[in-house]
C-alpha cells in the first residue's frame, strides 16, 4: 500500500496556483523546486520529514491532511 499525497488539493485552498510558487514562499527557501515536485508525484525513494513538515507549516494543515495510504484494489 503506497503512501501518497494530497499536496495539489492543500495548494489549491491556500490559493497556490504552482509548485514554483509555492517553492518561493519563506518557509520553502531550504527546499528546491526538484524535491519539492519528486515529492508531489510521489516519486520519493523515501518521505522527508523536513519537508513534511515544511508543507504542513506553509500549508497550515497536519500531517493526515497531505498523506494517506492508497488502499489496494480488491479483485
Amino acid at each position: 500500500m503506497p503512501i501518497r499525497n494530497n499536496l495539489r488539493v492543500l495548494m489549491a485552498k491556500e490559493g497556490f496556483r504552482s509548485i514554483t510558487e509555492l517553492s518561493e514562499q519563506r518557509t520553502m527557501k531550504d527546499f528546491k523546486y526538484a524535491r519539492i515536485l519528486r515529492f508531489v508525484k510521489n516519486q520519493h525513494s523515501k518521505l522527508d520529514g523536513e519537508l513534511i513538515e515544511a508543507l504542513c507549516k506553509e500549508l497550515k494543515c497536519d500531517i493526515q491532511d497531505l498523506l494517506y495510504i492508497e488502499k489496494e484494489k480488491v479483485r
